[in-house]
């Protein structure tokens, strides 16, 4: 029965590792000051218009 707890606990853990490596890659892949630096936002209000073309 020992055996059983000891496999379930090392398999949790190891699911914790792996499920922590990807969430570090993705929040790492998927900077969010990237959108910030592509589309600013505006900071006077005539600024939130589309010129007429």
């Amino acid at each position: 029965m020992a055996l059983w707890w000891a496999t379930a606990i090392g398999f949790i853990i190891c699911l914790g590792f792996i499920l922590g490596s990807f969430i570090l890659a993705m929040r790492k892949a998927l900077d969010t000051e990237d959108s910030s630096r592509i589309d600013p936002i505006p900071s006077k209000p005539e600024d939130t218009h589309q010129s007429p073309s």
